[in-house]
This record gives structure tokens, C-alpha cells and sequence, in this order.
């Protein structure tokens, strides 16, 4: 037993001095220009002992000799230092943006020191987007990046996010750049909470994008997400709530001014007489109009959008591991709420990265993920009646019912009543209600196997799977609940998309001679996607039910229309090769090459082929260079390559069949429309369709200057598409309405420019700025055969008419309509004296000087389009009618300019940032201000106008009436005198949906998209809570926004294939108000 106590006894003594061997470290920490870092955190590894900097960027710490001690910064990237017994360490931290200028994501798992790039890549930092108080990492990417352009359609929770890489590359079909998330193939960004990114890598030209093919043609979007470091497990946690307010209101008439502006209409109607006695019965008699200028106006705007919603956003996430196995889980929960009533977003994702080392050189990926999103409200186009246009339409008075002592129910006319039982846009909003509900489940996996030093064999598989429900409920009093006897109507969708792919790939890295680097990369991939989709909708619902109860039980309606159908699936089949060499990182050369087989094209033009090559000299590693101590960095780069595009529906080339009322066979179902039929489809197949292909071409600097703290990258590329692939109408004598075909060629140029650098850096301050441009410009070279001009129409436009055209020679979104000439004047008429008429004057040859403007607008009772104080539009063809031969180009919608740039500073523990985004020299259509300036549908509805229309051109002058329809009432004196000089037209001799130069408006604008102040507590402080760190930060996100537009913003789905920038029924953009918190354990 004495040896036992022996040994015990000397365990114990050898214990305590290891506990007690600690020594103490003395350092420093400088950043890469050698001035001191005050407050960097200095963490013993696996531990919370810890402490920061002082002023002189120096730290004094106890640890082990063998201890690994962790230095961070905000904005820098996070150094491992080995003590191995040192006392004395001196430590250099790179900003996170310098850290990611040397390694490069560039596709298929593979990476690249920038320095060895040929090809074009813009690059962001996680910590930059973080930043940025947004639930979405699209957003976040705003103004960031040159030649990307990110847009989202208009201003509501969850709204489209349009990201475009140098402009569009195809017309027709989509412009959607390829996502990449962890090496795995996704549909979007949107809803990657920006604390979760590591990077963002953006491939913009097709030296680096041909490796994916067709997928690849419009740019590619690599994110990598934050993993897990080796050692303690680390957890995060970020919330931030906001308040939000709508940013900009339009301006409308008041009650009085509204009023007025009804009696002028009533006056001036071609039915007068009864337009007058409704106005009686509803606004009372016009000699004691002055009793609105007393009475309340109700402003609808701020009923509807004046809420002042709260959102909030949270993230956690848990990471660790050791040397074989790491992990990283992060749960996000957001609700953005809208500033339209009952509108707004609720997002929960889950997102798990496992990676785990199986043998020594064979590694297991697995990385899991879950959303959710629910939408709620039913967006600009449906919200009420007729979308946002009929809130701000709405009258802002209820007449004489706003005065009780005046107005007896028991006398007014039941017929005019009537009038005033449309619901309001308050009581339109809660009843008609869409929620939709969005659930994806996404297995990713990747097995890594190396078996020899360089060789990288690697095979990954993606399964996707989403069910969407689309909701939709319509309340009695909604336009489509009067469809069906004023009742309510119902309606579920439920679609279910299922994708999978499967990608195989062998890469190989090897050196000779110390001098020359190659790489090669060789694989194989297959997709698949499928749909099913089932539309159930019931009507004649009880008239008192709510939109829930109806939705949960669908059988208290009648069965109306239902319909299931399965989409052709999409199949992809493709083979790729890649092979890089560079000559001591001097000179550099790359080529690629990708074969892409389709199910979307017929036999004979199924497979698509991509071939690229780049190459690079670094200028500044010759000896005429090397030693200029003020430039780093100056590489030449240049680059060719072909890309694709076969992002249209998968049976353009079948002959398909679909269900009609009409024709035959009959199968036997029936519906309340009748008996379906078996009939062809509305389009004819083209067999002949083939791949739109992309030949890019780009030339570029990259240059570092000054120890690195100033980089400028101007690039040039030149983008031709062939091919384009249109939806053409065809005669209809042949039995069907359009096809599509391969019908032409645009060429699209451009210029970028990056700028980076550091302003001022000092002993504990630093201010960075950053700024980028792009132009460019896309042309139609050729149509199909000999054709000079399409045309198209927005969807959300009435005009009969096209009102967008594409033409040889010209810019893409050309906007199509007549051009405005001003109001007529009364000297373009003679005035008849003996029946108190105006007519037109003739010329020498007794032709009317006036034209001929009643196929645009025309009055019903005297048939007269063109008298005094009406809008005239200029005859192009000199024919003396006005129709849609005298349709002209009268707006541009491409941004000549567009762009963004930031500044980030910091002052000790303070740190601050602003980012803006610019779009300069483009047209907007304001189709709202046009609703906003006519009577189109005002008939019993009396619908409000803008307020600049108190100063119009009048046919009364209070309870005065001079003017119907063509002849004077009263003093004709007194009518010219109150009309002189008068530029606005009377909103009721606007009464028809038409395209006009008046509504098309610069939208040039410069957007303040976030300002940002953050304070980080001192690390002494946070310690004891067992705290790494504790940032308090404050933000306002669209502060400001500098343009002369009109509307309530011009950033209005500015990247929209052949019609863009249409403002109609746009949902307005708020401002937010930002509190928040980012807290590490």
C-alpha cells in the first residue's frame, strides 16, 4: 500500500505545477499597415478567458505554453496563433475583405487565388452584407457589386428580387443568374439571412460561367455559408426589430377640391342632366359647396398604409468540432410586416452543415435544410377591388352624409344610394384576403474522397421538394364576388415541385519545376424537375362567412371550376472539363469546355455546346514593374466564351392537347361551363426550336495601388445573343394563336468599374469607401426574316393598342405610344356666335386644321374628340386622323448609368456604414399617374384625382355652369377668362386607357439604401457574462431617395424583359427603423 500512496502522491505533485506552469504573453496587434488595433479580442482557445487590446494595440494574457490563442476584429479576419511557449507574439490581422482577395470560389468546389483569375468575378465579405439590417441576402447585395444589378419589383414584404449580371442576355426568356449555395445548386437567395454568409462570389463572364453551361448563361451566384472552426463550441445570436412607415404619399384632392372637381364633371358630361341630379342627390346643392371646405377628408393612404408596422428578425447559431468532425446548425425566424394592411412575410429556416472526416482522406458532406414562408395580402394588383389604384382613387368625402342635420335616408332615391354601397378600401382589404404557404425541404450530400496528394474525387447529390398553397378568399362586395350574385368565392392551389441532381466530378492540382501550376477538372451531371399542380374553386359561400372558415371548409360552396394537371418533367444531361495553367502566376490560361442535353428541345437540338478560353498577364511581376513600390497589382485580362439559355416551358415542341367547352371528343366530365372536349393546344409546336447561345467577350485591369489600400478593376465585355427564342403570333387560319421560334439577335455592351479603398486609417480610426458604375446598353441587330418591329403590352396595361416595341437598331423596352402636344387652344377654333359653338377652322383647302381624334377619345353625345381645353396628340403621318399609325417611340427604359457605393468607418469601439445605389438616365410609365389624371371608369363611382388637377381646365365655376359638351351656357367672356393660359387638362376628357408621352417621366434616381451605427462593447466588460462579443447597432434602411419622379418610387421592375419600368398598382416601399443586437458565446 506505501507504493500506492507513493504514486498518488506524486500524480498529485507533478498536477500542480502543470496547472501552475502557465506563462504570461505579451503582444501586439497591428493591422496590414501596421497601425496598432485597439480593442481586438484575444481568446485562449477552448476557454473564456480572454481579454482586448489598449490603446497602443498591445494585450498581456496568462496561458498555457502550448496554448492557441484566437484574435479577432470586427471587419477582420479572425487569426489562430500557436504560443508554443513564446512570450513576446506579435499579430497582423487582415480586413475580410483583403482575406477574401486571396481565395476565389469559381465553381463545382473548386478555388482560386485572385491573384490567378482570368476571368471576371465580383466579390462580397459577409461581414459587408451582415451590415446591412435586411432579412435577405439578395437585398443585402444591392449597389455592392459592378455590373450587377439588383433590383425587386416594387416595395412589398417578400417581393420578387430581380438579380441581373450585366444587363439581360435574353429578351424573351429568363435572365435569372444560376445560385450556388455550399456547392449545391439552389433556386434562390432571397431568404439566406445575410449573418449566415461567409462570401459571395458573382462569375460574370463566360470563361468561369461555361463550366455550368446553359444554367451558367446569365452569371452565376456563389455563396458560402459560415462553418464551424475546430475547438469550443461557438454560439451566435443576431435580433433586430423595426418599425416601418410608407416613404413617400401621393398627392390628392381634398373633400372641397373633390367635390368641386365632381360637379365640373357632371357639368361637363355628355349626359349632363343626369350627371348633375346624381350629383344633388350625393353632394348636395352646388351653391353651398363651401360647406366641404369645412368638412373632414378622409385620406385613404393613411388608412391603408398608415399603420406603422413592427418586424423582427432572429437568428441563432451553434457550431464547433474538432479535427475530424465540424458542425454549424442556424435557426432563423423573421416577420416583415407590410405597411399595406394585412401584408407581410414570415420566413423560418433551418439550415444544418455537416462535415465529417469518414478515413483520412475521405470526407462526408451533409448539409440539411427546412423553410417556411407564409405570405399574406394580395399584393398591388388585387388588394381591394382593383388593386392600390382604386385606394388612392377612392373618394375622400361620403358627401352629404357627412353632415347628419342635412341628409334625411328616408328622402334620398334608393337607385343613387346604391351609388355609395361600394365598400370601402378598408372593408375591400378584409375581404379579400390570399395567403400563401411555402414549405421546402432540401437534402444535400457530397462524399470527398483524396487519395493522393492534389487528385480531389468528388460526387454530390441534391433532392429538393416544395409544396406551395395559394390561398385566395373574395368577399361579397369585391369585384369578383359580384361575378357571381354578390357572393363570396373561394379558391385553393396546391403545387408540388419535386428536383433533383446528381453531380460527379474528378480534379487535379499539381506544380512542375516550382514554376508551372495546372489544374484540371473533368465531370458529368444529371437533373430532373417535376411538377403537379391542383386548382380547386368554389363560389356561393354564405354571404356573412370569413375567409378562414371558407378556406377550411371548401364544401360550404358551391363546386365551380377544379383542375390537376402533372408538367412534363425536365431533364438535363451534361458533361464538362476544365484545364488552367499559369507560368510562375504571370502568365495564366484557362479553357473550358461544356456539352448540355435538354429534354426542353426536339431531337436534332437537344444538346447545346459552351466552349471558353481566358488568359491573364500580371503585368507588375516583370522586371520593368517589380519594383515600383506604389503599385501591387497589375494583371490584364481577356476572355471568350459562349453560354446558353433554355429557360422556356418543356413541350414548345410537342403537339399537346388541352380541355375545351367546344369541339371534340368529349371524355365525359362536365362543368358549370359545359362539357369538355379534347382540343389542341392555343400554340403550334416547333420542332425546329433550338438553343438561344450567348457569345461573350470581356477585357479587363485589375490594379492595387499603395500597399494595396486603393483597387480599381475597369472591364469592358461585348455580349452577343443569337437565336432569341419568342413567343410569335401566327395566322389563325392555320388553327392555333402563336409559336415559338428562334427569331433574331441582340447585342449587348458594357463598361464597369470598381473602386475600393481606404480614405483614412490612423492609430484607431479607419474610413473606407467603395464605389462601382455600369453601363450598358443592349440592341436589337435582327428579327425574324425581314422583320423591322415586335410589339408587345404590359400585362397590366388596358391599351388596346401595343405599347412596348422592339425595332433593328434600337435600345431593348422601347415605350410605344402617342405623343402628347399640350391642351387646344381656343385660337385653333372659330366661335359661332348664333349657336354658341365651337368649330374647327379649315384650311385653304377646306380641310380641318384640328385632326380627327375620335378613335382615341370621343364624346359620346356631340361625337367632338378635338375641342378647346382637350389633350392633343401630334399627327406623325400628317393624315389628319389620330390612330395607332401615329404610335411613336417615346421612352427609353434602359439605365444609361447604374450603380452604387458605400462607406464603412470606424472609431474605437464605434463603427458606422451608408450604402447607396444609383439608376441614372431611364424612363418610367406612369400608368398611375394616368388612372390619377382621368375619368377612365369614374361613371357612379366618383373617383378622386390628383391634386394638381384643382388647377384644370373648367367647365364650371362654382355652382356656375358655362360649358356642355360643345356649347356655351353662359358668358363666353367669363369661360375664356377662368380657362387662360390653363396647361392641365379637365381629368373627365381623359376617359380612355391609352399610352401617351404626358405619364412617361425620367426615373432617374439615387437611393440611400441603409445607414448604420453599431457600438461593440469593450471585452473586459462582457467577459464575466461569459461573452465574445456584444454589438448594439441602430439603422435606418431607405432613408432617402433623391429623383423627380412622381409616383411613389421609380424603381418599378426595372429588369423586366420587354416591358419594363410600367408603374401600375406597384406596392409603395417603406422606410424602416432599425434596433438590433449581435451577441457571441
Amino acid at each position: 500500500m506505501h507504493w500506492k500512496a507513493m504514486l498518488l502522491l506524486l500524480v498529485l505533485c507533478v498536477g500542480l505545477p502543470a496547472r501552475a506552469q502557465n506563462i504570461t504573453v505579451n503582444g501586439v496587434v497591428e493591422d496590414s499597415a501596421g497601425e496598432p488595433m485597439i480593442g481586438a479580442t484575444v481568446l485562449v482557445d477552448g476557454s473564456k478567458d480572454g481579454v482586448a487590446t489598449d490603446f497602443d494595440g498591445k494585450f498581456t494574457i496568462k496561458c498555457s505554453p502550448k496554448a492557441r490563442l484566437q484574435v479577432s476584429y470586427i471587419g477582420y479576419k479572425t487569426q489562430t496563433i500557436d504560443v508554443n511557449g513564446q512570450t513576446e507574439i506579435k499579430v497582423v490581422l487582415l480586413e475580410d475583405s483583403e482575406a477574401l482577395e486571396e481565395v476565389v470560389v469559381i465553381g463545382y468546389g473548386g478555388t482560386r487565388a485572385r491573384r490567378d483569375l482570368t476571368g471576371s468575378v465580383g466579390s462580397v465579405s459577409g461581414v459587408k452584407l451582415a451590415a446591412v439590417p435586411v432579412t435577405s441576402a439578395a437585398v443585402a447585395l444591392q449597389g455592392k457589386v459592378a455590373g450587377v444589378q439588383v433590383t425587386t419589383v416594387d416595395g412589398q414584404p417578400g417581393a420578387d428580387i430581380n438579380i441581373r449580371v450585366r444587363g439581360a442576355t435574353s429578351v424573351t426568356q429568363s435572365n435569372d443568374p444560376l445560385y450556388i449555395v455550399d456547392g449545391f445548386q439552389t433556386d434562390n437567395i432571397n431568404d439566406i439571412p445575410p449573418s449566415d454568409i461567409q462570401s459571395i462570389d458573382i462569375l460574370k463572364d463566360a470563361s468561369l460561367t461555361a463550366i455550368y453551361g446553359a444554367k451558367g448563361g446569365n452569371g452565376v451566384v456563389i455563396v458560402t455559408t459560415k462553418s464551424a472552426a475546430e475547438g469550443k463550441t461557438q454560439v451566435n445570436f443576431n435580433a433586430q426589430g423595426s418599425i416601418s412607415h410608407i416613404s413617400k404619399k401621393m398627392d390628392l384632392m381634398g373633400a372641397y377640391d373633390f367635390v368641386n372637381y365632381q360637379w365640373d364633371y357632371a357639368t361637363g358630361h355628355s349626359t349632363r342632366n343626369s350627371q348633375t341630379r346624381k350629383f344633388r342627390y350625393n353632394f348636395g346643392n352646388p351653391q353651398d359647396m363651401d360647406l366641404y371646405r369645412q368638412a373632414p377628408s378622409h385620406d385613404w393612404q393613411d388608412e391603408v398604409m398608415g399603420n406603422n408596422p413592427f418586424s423582427y428578425s432572429t437568428n441563432l447559431s451553434i457550431g464547433g468540432g474538432n479535427d475530424k468532425t465540424r458542425y454549424n446548425i442556424s435557426i432563423t425566424q423573421s416577420d416583415d410586416r407590410g405597411v399595406i394592411m394585412g401584408s407581410g412575410v414570415r420566413r423560418t429556416n433551418i439550415h444544418t452543415k455537416l462535415q465529417t472526416k469518414i478515413l483520412p482522406n475521405l470526407t462526408l458532406q451533409y448539409n440539411p435544410k427546412m423553410s417556411y414562408r407564409r405570405d399574406e395580402g394580395a399584393g398591388g394588383d388585387n388588394i381591394g377591388s382593383g388593386g392600390i389604384i382604386d385606394v388612392l382613387r377612392y373618394r375622400p368625402t361620403n358627401g352629404i352624409r357627412e353632415f347628419g342635420a342635412f341628409w334625411d335616408e328616408n328622402t334620398v332615391d334608393p337607385d343613387q344610394e346604391a351609388i355609395f354601397q361600394y365598400t370601402n378600401p378598408v372593408a375591400d382589404i378584409q375581404t379579400n384576403v390570399r395567403k400563401k404557404h411555402a414549405y421546402t425541404f432540401v437534402n444535400q450530400a457530397a462524399l470527398e474522397w483524396k487519395p493522393i496528394s492534389g487528385l480531389n474525387l468528388r460526387t454530390e447529390g441534391v433532392y429538393s421538394i416544395q409544396f406551395k398553397d395559394d390561398k385566395r378568399f373574395w368577399g361579397r362586395l369585391t369585384s369578383e364576388g359580384k361575378k357571381y350574385n354578390s357572393k363570396p368565392v373561394a379558391q385553393i392551389e396546391k403545387l408540388q415541385t419535386n428536383s433533383y441532381t446528381w453531380t460527379t466530378t474528378a480534379s487535379y492540382d499539381w506544380t512542375l519545376n516550382d514554376k508551372h501550376n495546372f489544374y484540371a477538372l473533368a465531370g458529368f451531371e444529371l437533373y430532373h424537375k417535376q411538377t403537379e399542380k391542383t386548382t380547386q374553386k368554389n363560389r356561393y359561400f354564405p354571404d356573412n362567412i370569413t375567409a378562414d372558415k371558407a378556406l377550411d371548409n371548401m364544401s360550404l360552396g358551391t363546386p365551380y371550376q377544379s383542375s390537376s394537371e402533372r408538367g412534363t418533367a425536365i431533364r438535363t444531361t451534361s458533361y464538362f472539363g476544365q484545364l488552367n495553367y499559369n507560368f510562375d502566376h504571370k502568365y495564366l490560361l484557362s479553357a473550358t469546355f461544356r456539352a448540355d442535353g435538354s429534354s426542353m428541345f426536339a431531337h436534332g437540338h437537344q444538346w447545346g455546346y459552351f466552349p471558353s478560353v481566358s488568359a491573364a498577364w500580371v503585368l507588375s511581376e516583370e522586371n520593368f514593374l517589380k519594383d515600383a513600390e506604389w503599385l501591387n497589382e497589375l494583371k490584364f485580362r481577356a476572355a471568350i466564351g459562349k453560354a446558353g439559355n433554355n429557360n422556356i416551358d418543356a413541350d414548345m415542341w410537342r403537339y399537346l392537347y388541352t380541355t375545351k367547352t367546344e369541339g371534340g371528343p368529349a371524355f365525359g366530365e362536365v362543368t358549370p361551363d359545359g362539357e369538355l372536349w379534347y382540343g389542341p393546344a392555343d400554340y403550334l409546336p416547333n420542332p425546329e426550336l433550338k438553343w438561344e447561345t450567348t457569345l461573350t467577350r470581356n477585357f479587363a485591369f485589375d490594379i492595387a495601388l499603395f500597399n494595396n489600400r486603393l483597387r480599381i478593376t475597369p472591364e469592358y465585355y461585348w455580349n452577343t445573343t443569337s437565336d432569341l427564342i419568342y413567343k410569335a403570333d401566327i395566322l389563325s387560319t392555320v388553327g392555333y394563336q402563336w409559336q415559338y421560334r428562334n427569331i433574331g439577335q441582340v447585342t449587348n455592351r458594357g463598361f464597369e468599374l470598381s473602386v475600393n479603398g481606404d480614405i483614412l486609417r490612423g492609430k484607431d480610426y479607419v474610413l473606407s469607401a467603395n464605389f462601382n458604375l455600369g453601363a450598358n446598353k443592349m440592341k436589337v441587330d435582327k428579327l425574324n426574316g425581314d422583320a423591322m418591329y415586335l410589339y408587345d403590352t404590359h400585362k397590366r396595361s388596358k391599351d388596346g393598342g401595343y405599347n412596348y416595341r422592339l425595332e433593328v437598331g434600337g435600345e431593348v423596352g422601347l415605350i410605344y405610344g402617342f405623343q402628347y402636344d399640350g391642351l387646344y387652344s381656343v385660337d385653333e377654333f372659330n366661335y359661332n356666335v348664333a349657336n354658341s359653338k365651337y368649330e374647327p377652322k379649315l384650311d385653304e383647302n377646306g380641310k380641318q386644321i384640328p385632326v380627327n381624334m375620335d378613335n382615341i377619345f370621343k364624346d359620346s353625345q356631340s361625337g367632338k374628340a378635338t375641342l378647346p381645353g382637350k389633350p392633343k396628340f401630334k399627327d406623325q403621318n400628317g393624315d389628319g386622323i389620330i390612330d395607332d399609325d401615329d404610335r411613336v417611340v417615346i421612352g427609353r427604359t434602359t439605365p444609361k448609368l447604374q450603380g452604387g457605393f458605400g462607406l464603412s468607418g470606424q472609431y474605437k469601439n464605434f463603427d458606422f456604414t451608408a450604402n447607396f445605389t444609383y439608376f441614372l438616365d431611364f424612363d418610367v410609365y406612369n400608368a398611375t399617374s394616368m388612372y390619377l389624371s382621368s375619368s377612365i371608369d369614374n361613371e357612379n363611382k366618383f373617383y378622386n384625382v390628383l391634386g394638381k388637377y384643382t388647377d384644370r381646365w373648367r367647365y364650371a365655376d362654382g355652382a356656375e355652369c358655362y360649358y356642355g359638351n360643345y356649347w356655351i351656357l353662359g358668358a363666353h367672356e367669363h369661360y375664356l377668362a377662368m380657362n387662360e393660359g390653363q396647361t392641365n387638362w379637365n381629368p373627365m376628357d381623359w376617359n380612355k386607357d391609352i399610352t401617351a408621352s404626358c405619364f412617361v417621366e425620367d426615373g432617374s434616381f439615387m437611393r440611400c439604401t441603409d445607414i448604420t451605427l453599431g457600438y461593440t462593447m469593450p471585452q473586459n466588460l462582457i467577459n464575466k457574462a461569459g461573452m465574445s462579443k456584444c454589438r448594439f447597432y441602430a439603422s435606418v434602411t431607405n432613408p432617402f431617395i433623391i429623383t423627380n419622379y412622381s409616383g411613389f418610387d421609380p424603381e418599378v421592375d426595372i429588369q423586366s424583359g420587354l416591358t419594363p419600368s410600367f408603374d401600375m398598382n406597384r406596392y409603395p416601399r417603406s422606410r424602416s427603423y432599425v434596433l438590433g443586437i449581435n451577441l457571441s458565446f
